[in-house]
């Protein structure tokens, strides 16, 4: 009996995968599903050249204007929760192509719309598209990525985003200025957004499915057989194996109520951080400024929808040039200065786009104070997406990172519904004003409540929120009490058979010296 089993680790071993080609499958995943993040970029930029457009052409009103500009990211928020069951009962892959044909088939209804009726029936399927990708997109990326790479790779599709946004601004420009006729301009480019989705659904037949959701559906056979594609060390895929399992049994001993109803001061100020980052993140107004950003530079004195749409580009620019400074200084700089730079100086810029509206000193300087004001959200914004899955555990992050995605799609979709209608009640110096102070407020909130976690280890984290209420006491784990981390360290097995009870410690700690583990 042993025979065999000797032969199939020789042919295990003769199998083993080049570093190259475990590389080349990683590199796919990490593409296709970041392709899925420019899809709701995409939409969002191309919307800025596409409602003046349909709003002149289907004779849309202001109302009516605004729920096709906001209610996507309310469905996508509505649909986060349903896209994590869908992924767990068909596959990543599978529920990844489902939200792709979904994508494009709510592209094409709206491209085809005549009324405000279809183009709202298009707006609620392209909303239910992006929600799935924006939950089974990151997910399947996280199972598939190298633990020192994930970190990166989270921010790297919130990047990807952003750019999506900057090329639908490109492209609105370049169809606004080519296409006749404001029918034909709105359904070209609603329509190229059919393309990318199409793309990623052709890629999905060369990416492998996740080992960690084989795992969970009893197929081990087939999830060791992927591992052996992503690892070039076989010795590494029990061990790999054996940790999906334990992963896997802490997720299914914890449901929604334990991230919803939380039983330890921990919990509780993870549920108060995560959900909090979730919100401040879209209220200070970021999304109603991409999406009515031609609208504003009308008020700001610029005329022609072709000029308004190129003078969003320098907008959009400065939205990525935030990210892709703030994403490296995260781990050197920390979070909280980030959080609390990008914060203030959203404040101040929209302090100064409020007087460059009231005294009118002109585009330029609007032009000016919103490239600002986008910078500064980038340089926080990141960090929404990261913490949760510092201040979690293995068993409760998943739930608590669609619980937030959920929250963060609402709100910026009722800030999108109700911009245009806001900015008429008290004028639009009057809504940037309004804006500022909810920055103000933001920044305080940072400031007073979330934690520095650069660094630190899970238990660590847990140590800071059983023992700390205010953020100011929280910066680093120095702080935690005088005698310092020694402290820290001297009470951490009391605290781990404490915290252990609610599966916050010890499922990371192995996380940090494995080759390569799937969360």
């Amino acid at each position: 009996a042993q025979e065999p089993m000797a032969m199939v680790r020789e042919q295990d071993h003769d199998a083993e995968t080049s570093p190259e080609s475990a590389k080349a499958l990683i590199y796919r995943t990490v593409l296709f599903c970041s392709m899925a993040s420019m899809l709701l970029g995409y939409d969002v930029g191309i919307m800025a050249a596409a409602l003046p457009n349909m709003t002149e052409d289907l004779e849309l009103s202001i109302t009516q204007e605004e729920v096709i500009a906001g209610s996507l990211n309310i469905v996508a928020g509505l649909c986060a929760v349903l896209a994590g069951h869908t992924a767990d009962k068909l596959g990543r892959k599978k529920a990844l192509g489902i939200a792709c044909v979904v994508f494009a088939l709510g592209a094409a209804v709206m491209a085809s719309a005549f009324s405000f009726s279809v183009l709202f029936v298009g707006r609620i399927i392209t909303g239910v598209g992006v929600g799935y990708g924006l939950v089974i997109a990151p997910l399947y990326l996280s199972e598939v990525a190298p633990p020192d790479k994930r970190g990166f790779l989270v921010c790297l599709f919130d990047v990807i985003l952003n750019v999506g946004i900057l090329e639908g601004y490109i492209v609105g420009y370049i169809v606004q200025v080519s296409v006749e006729g404001p029918g034909a301009r709105w359904r070209t480019m609603i329509a190229i957004a059919i393309l990318p989705p199409v793309v990623i659904i052709a890629g999905l037949f060369y990416l492998a499915e996740s080992p960690r959701w084989l795992m969970q559906v009893g197929r081990e056979q087939e999830a060791k057989a992927v591992l052996k594609k992503m690892i070039p060390n076989n010795d590494a895929v029990q061990d790999v194996v054996k940790e999906i399992k334990d992963v896997i049994a802490a997720e299914t001993s914890n449901n929604y109520s334990d991230v919803l109803c939380p039983a330890t001061k921990a919990l509780r100020s993870a549920l108060h951080i995560s959900l909090g980052l979730a919100i401040t993140q879209q209220i200070t107004g970021s999304e109603a400024v991409i999406y009515y950003t031609p609208e504003i530079m009308e008020q700001a004195g610029i005329t022609s929808l072709a000029d308004q749409i190129l003078w969003a580009l320098p907008v959009g620019c400065a939205k990525l040039a935030g990210e892709l400074i703030s994403v490296p200084l995260l781990d050197t700089q920390g979070r909280r200065p980030m959080l609390l730079i990008g914060g203030f100086m959203q404040s101040v810029s929209l302090f100064f786009l409020s007087l460059s509206f009231l005294f009118e000193w002109g585009f330029a300087s609007t032009i000016i104070f919103i490239s600002s004001f986008m910078f500064f959200f980038e340089v926080a914004a990141p960090i929404s997406w990261l913490m949760p899955s510092e201040v979690y555990s293995t068993g409760k992050r998943g739930k608590a990172q669609s619980i937030a995605v959920t929250l963060n799609r609402i709100v910026s979709g009722v800030i999108a519904v109700s911009f245009l209608s806001l900015s008429r009640a008290v004028t639009v110096p009057g809504t940037f004003f309004l804006f500022c102070g909810i920055a103000a407020l933001v920044t305080a909130w940072y400031y007073f409540v979330v934690p520095e976690t650069k660094g630190m280890t899970l238990e660590e984290i847990t140590i800071l929120l059983n023992r700390n209420q205010k953020g100011s006491s929280v910066g680093s784990i120095n702080s935690v009490d005088e005698s310092g981390y020694d402290s820290v360290v001297r009470d951490k097995g009391h605290l781990r058979d404490h915290a252990m009870d609610d599966g916050e410690i010890g499922e990371h700690e192995e996380e940090k010296g494995n080759v390569f583990t799937l969360h």
